[in-house]
């Protein structure tokens, strides 16, 4: 029997190769680019959560409520670990976590790595699993370094680097370390580095900064024993902040900051660490992602299954009335109901395991192409996951068990006598049912065409509103470790003064936007000043850094050669740290800093972090620390020879190092590659979304078309014309798809209204979006829908009524 049911499916959909062809494309491409949604959303969803399969792991950040406003910070002191681990027992391990770059020696070649300074608790708070030494005592000594096993590949090859010294160049200093372990890789879902491990007494300022508890400069992670709850450890936090930051808080209450619902002005508290990913405040706008962004892509995959599901519905219940009398004739002769529901949701079924198969190999061929573009880096591997795997396999199920069961349902309810008379026709429920569906289709699909017009127009405000300082003209080079920031500017003074195209050069500590080496850092300084507590990011300059930068000066001058305080107490500040200093002419105005800075010069307020934030207090000293970048302003002409100029002149005083020079505009472009993903994505999911709405709308109107032969041939006949018909033809769809337009559209306004919140600086959502989208919506349907009714308008009425 079921031999005989195989047979006669596989003859059904081979004589309906239409039917079968819409249905298995649509379904394998929705298959397959959900799954790498998926992949993606789950990769995102599970951030960080690997470390938390021995317990789990909180990182410690501040509150503080600010006469303004609320502050969040997520660097501590370097105090604060030993304190905590002498005063709270609960408090089982303590680690400190300091990102840094550094510059590995290898066959007389410096090659660029990342460095993390840490505790030797570092192994027994995270999840990596150390692959060769002892993880009690992989850290024991400050002369010990654990490589993770690519890096220990890289550097000493098919070698066992274990106990073998490596020479490594960070900041200034050049040290050589002995090697202790080999860590594994791991899951590249984390915000944990795990490059080279050192000991955080080997950081330069360490000996400075050990027991100051305002130079706030390194993360700080915990474990708890497991009898103690967040909450209740907060709690006891309470006294520890007054106790170490009474002078701060003190200082916040004669600002006029009132305590928050916790009856705190400043607070100590605790974050999950895989909850901090998601933290725009507290997990750090440079790192953090608003949890809607993977939430999104879940929405736009199960989208895209449903509208290649409702394909198949709507298709399989179009299709089962064609084989009414099949139906009737099977029931005549005995046939029962669940047999009848056997056959046809096994058909189903066989194009639900096809396209499947084929959607599965499709995003297996698919991965490369798509981990380049989305700089993802996704696997199959993680399909194993029992979460994502049971995500998939139900979607699976559902689509199976309603996309074969309900046409199924609905032939069995054909009445057998009126079936046998060829009276049958498509119900009143029916056609309805199909209208919504396919008003559902094209709803998601405006949806995602209005959500990709509204991204892609934010990105390009992004990219195209000045920032207050020249992108397209300087060229940032980050310096390395082989040579000093201060000797490699020298040289590149004393080698290119002579050179036309070179206009003006700078250093500074920090980059603007993310260069080649990826790095980013922010210092805050905070100080008391005539009575009230001042904060400002405080940044190294060099001479003519407001000249190179083509920064305006509003008041006083830039740093220069002719004063020679200028090296030690002299400050140049921005608009808004001027206004927080309260002073109607802030030059000559003496910082209450270490070294008592007086202002020489005013600038107006520029971006130099990403317009996620509004701008901020900064302050430029030359003093403040090490010089990593060199900023080179550039003539526009020839700007190639420039550019292999500069790396020859820095090649001259760093031969064993990698040249990675980079455009400001290019940096600057980097800090949005989150949203660059997702317009990108928005993008291949509306149109594919459009073609599968579109695969489906023509199909349908293929046979509703086909129902009404004789209608068209009767009004040809009484004198219709052609447009007319057409017109007829299409209006019923077109009205569906204004319908979907109309819910679409206010959906679409209040999700990217929420999605732009996360912008300091943003454009507001404009009316000819949502107009620009209906017409695209509307022209796309007429076009699919118009084909088949012109061809059925030019039909000869003679035919079609010789036919009825």
């Amino acid at each position: 029997m079921i031999r005989n049911y195989l047979k006669i499916a596989f003859r059904n959909l081979w004589k309906n190769k239409t039917y079968l062809f819409i249905n298995l494309t649509g379904l394998s491409v929705a298959f397959g680019i959900s799954t790498l949604l998926f992949l993606t959303a789950y990769g995102l969803l599970t951030f960080d959560r690997f470390h938390e399969e021995n317990g789990a792991v909180y990182r410690v950040y501040h509150k503080v409520n600010e006469p303004q406003g609320e502050e969040y910070g997520n660097n501590m002191p370097l105090p604060m670990r030993n304190a905590l681990k002498a005063e709270f027992p609960e408090v089982k391990l303590a680690v400190r976590v300091l990102d840094g770059g550094a510059q590995l020696l290898k066959s007389d070649k410096l090659i660029n790595q990342g460095i993390v300074f840490t505790d030797p608790e570092y192994l027994q708070v995270f999840g990596y699993n150390l692959l060769k030494g002892d993880p009690n005592t992989a850290l024991k000594d400050l002369s010990n370094v654990v490589l993770r096993e690519d890096v220990a590949k890289n550097i000493f090859g098919e070698q066992d680097p274990m106990g073998k010294t490596l020479t490594i160049h960070h900041g200034d200093k050049e040290q050589s370390f002995i090697v202790t372990g080999i860590l594994e890789k791991g899951p590249e879902n984390t915000s944990i580095a795990n490059d080279l491990l050192v000991r955080i007494e080997n950081v330069e300022e360490y000996s400075i900064n050990k027991d100051r508890w305002d130079a706030d400069q390194h993360s700080l992670y915990l474990k708890l024993d497991g009898k103690t709850t967040p909450t209740a450890f907060e709690k006891r936090l309470k006294a520890f902040t007054a106790k170490y930051y009474k002078g701060n808080i003190d200082q916040l209450k004669k600002e006029g900051a009132k305590p928050d619902d916790r009856g705190e002005i400043m607070s100590t508290r605790i974050m999950g660490l895989a909850d901090s990913h998601f933290d725009t405040k507290v997990g750090g706008r440079s790192q953090a992602i608003n949890k809607i962004y993977p939430y999104t892509l879940l929405i736009v995959g199960m989208v895209i299954l449903l509208i290649a599901a409702i394909n198949f519905i709507n298709l399989s219940i179009a299709k089962s009335f064609t084989r009414a009398k099949e139906v009737g004739m099977r029931k005549a002769l005995g046939a029962f109901k669940s047999q009848i529901v056997g056959q046809f949701w096994g058909e189903a079924f066989l194009i639900c395991i096809t396209a499947f198969g084929v959607g599965i190999l499709l995003a297996y061929l698919l991965i490369p192409q798509y981990n380049a573009i989305f700089r993802t880096a996704l696997s199959l591997e993680t399909l194993k996951a029992p979460v994502l795997a049971g995500i998939i396999l139900l979607c699976f199920a559902v689509i199976t068990l309603i996309a074969g069961g309900y046409p199924a349902w609905a032939v069995t309810k054909f009445n057998t006598v009126e079936v046998l008379k060829g009276k049958v026709k498509v119900s009143g429920s029916s056609g309805g049912i199909r209208n919504m569906l396919i008003i559902f289709q094209f709803t998601m699909s405006v949806l995602l065409i209005a959500c990709t017009m509204i991204v892609w127009t934010q990105i390009r405000y992004l990219r195209s509103k000045p920032l207050g300082f020249n992108t397209t003209q300087v060229y940032s080079i980050p310096i390395g470790s082989e040579v000093s920031g201060k000797r490699l500017l020298q040289h590149f003074r004393n080698r290119l003064a002579d050179q036309p195209r070179i206009l003006s050069m700078t250093g500074s500590d920090v980059n603007l936007g993310r260069g080649q080496d990826g790095s980013f850092s922010k210092s805050v300084l905070g100080f008391e000043q005539n009575g009230k507590t001042i904060r400002t990011n405080m940044r190294t300059a060099d001479y003519e850094y407001v000249k190179t930068l083509d920064l305006k000066l509003l008041d006083g001058r830039d740093f220069s050669q002719a004063y020679v305080t200028d090296t030690v107490s002299s400050a140049v500040i921005n608009e808004t740290m001027a206004k927080q200093l309260g002073v109607k002419n802030p030059i000559g105005v003496i910082l209450n800093t270490d070294s008592k800075h007086k202002v020489i010069g005013v600038v107006k307020d520029f971006h130099f972090e990403s317009l996620h934030r509004q701008i901020e207090a900064v302050t430029f000293f030359m003093n403040g620390f090490s010089i990593n970048y060199i900023f080179v302003k550039i003539a526009p002409d020839h700007a190639d020879e420039t550019i292999a100029l500069l790396k020859k002149t820095y090649h001259e005083a760093a031969p064993k190092s990698e040249f990675m020079g980079s455009f400001l505009d290019e940096n600057t472009n980097k800090q949005y590659q989150k949203e660059e993903r997702l317009s990108q994505i928005f993008f291949s999911a509306a149109t594919l979304a459009i073609i599968l709405s579109c695969l489906g709308l023509f199909a349908i109107a293929i046979m509703v078309i086909s129902q009404r032969t004789k209608e068209i041939g009767v009004r040809k006949v009484l004198g219709a014309s052609v447009v007319s018909i057409m017109a007829l033809l299409s209006f019923d769809f077109l009205k569906m798809v204004g319908v979907a337009i109309v819910i679409a559209s206010p959906a679409a306004w209040w999700l990217m209204n929420e999605w732009l919140a996360d912008f300091a600086y943003r454009t507001p959502i404009q009316w000819w979006v949502f107009a620009l989208t209906a017409f695209l919506a509307i022209a796309i349907a007429f076009l699919t829908v118009s084909f088949q009714a012109i061809r059925a308008a030019l039909t000869n009425p003679t035919t079609s009524l010789r036919s009825e």
